[in-house]
Formats: structure tokens, C-alpha cells, sequence
């Protein structure tokens, strides 16, 4: 009767082991704190594309416009970053037509609310919906 109580010791030992080491693994496969996909359509998303847009206009000194956000993505730290990629409608240089041009923009949020524009760089991450 020992005997069999230790086998059973044994296998519950063991099982637990493959849980606590198949968790483990799950755990390391995402990323903490990493993005995550977020809506375009979200109110938050739309808030950080126009401001992103709006901060860029100032700081150039052109006009420019939110024609879409084509992708986003969130990650939450103490705030919340966002990562867009914005296509946006410029005013081109002098005597130049306005451009449209393609951006992949971070905003970042913190917990009161203030958003601050952490980068902003001309891509190609628009190239494929533009079909």
C-alpha cells in the first residue's frame, strides 16, 4: 500500500511539474507589455492620430490633414503608447501641391490624460493598402 501511494505521490508530483512548465512556456510566448492591435475606429485611436497630426502641422509650420489611420496599435505602460500608421494629406513646399504621405507615429499618454508626440517618421507602412 506505501508502494502505491509513492507512484501516486510520483505522478501528481510530475503532472504539477509538466502545469507549472507548460504555463511557463505559454507566459514566455507573449510579450508583457508589448503592443496589441487596436481599433482604428476606437475614440482614443482617432484622438491620438489628429493629435500626432495637429503637433507635426505646428511644429512644421504647414497645414496638414488626417485623411485615415490605416493601422494601430496600443501597449500600456504608466499610460499608454500609441503606434499609428497615419495617412496624412500635407501642404506641399512653396509653389508645390499638397502631398499625401504615409507616417508611422507614436503618442504617448499618460494617466492624466496629457499626450505627447514621441516620434513621427515617414513610411511605408500605407504602401499596401494603397492598391
Amino acid at each position: 500500500m506505501k508502494k502505491n501511494m509513492r507512484y501516486v505521490s510520483l505522478a501528481l508530483a510530475a503532472a504539477v511539474v509538466f502545469i507549472l512548465a507548460a504555463d511557463v512556456s505559454a507566459q514566455r510566448s507573449t510579450v508583457l507589455g508589448g503592443y496589441k492591435a487596436a481599433k482604428t475606429t476606437d475614440a482614443d485611436v482617432k484622438a491620438a492620430g489628429g493629435f500626432a497630426v495637429a503637433k507635426r502641422a505646428e511644429t512644421e509650420e504647414k497645414e496638414m490633414e488626417l485623411t485615415s489611420i490605416l493601422k494601430a496599435e496600443k501597449q500600456v505602460v504608466a499610460g499608454t503608447n500609441y503606434r499609428l500608421c497615419l495617412k496624412v494629406e500635407s501642404e506641399g513646399g512653396e509653389g508645390q501641391d499638397a502631398v499625401t504621405i504615409f507616417v508611422q507615429a507614436v503618442v504617448y499618454k499618460d494617466l492624466k490624460g496629457i499626450m505627447k508626440l514621441s516620434s513621427w517618421t515617414i513610411s511605408e507602412c500605407g504602401d499596401e493598402e494603397e492598391e
